[in-house]
């Protein structure tokens, strides 16, 4: 798990990194296109994992007796 964490944060940085680069706006528009494809494939990489990790991820709850019942994580979205 922690393997994942990491490529999760490098992939990440990365993505951050091209960002930084389209926003500078001072780029050709080849290399934009090739920057932005690769964003692209980052954030679906990224998206990956984090569903990943919301599959995983259970709520515990406290019922009305006291005790404690596990139940998967629904997003509100």
């Amino acid at each position: 798990m922690s393997e994942e964490k990491i490529n999760f944060e490098k992939t990440i940085g990365e993505l951050e990194s091209i960002v930084a680069k389209l926003d500078k706006g001072d780029m050709k528009l080849d290399d934009m296109l090739i920057n932005f494809e690769k964003g692209i494939k980052l954030a679906r990489e990224c998206t990956k994992v984090l569903d990943s990790a919301e599959k995983k991820i259970s709520v515990l709850t406290k019922k009305p007796d006291g005790s404690v019942k596990e139940e998967s994580f629904t997003p509100n979205s």
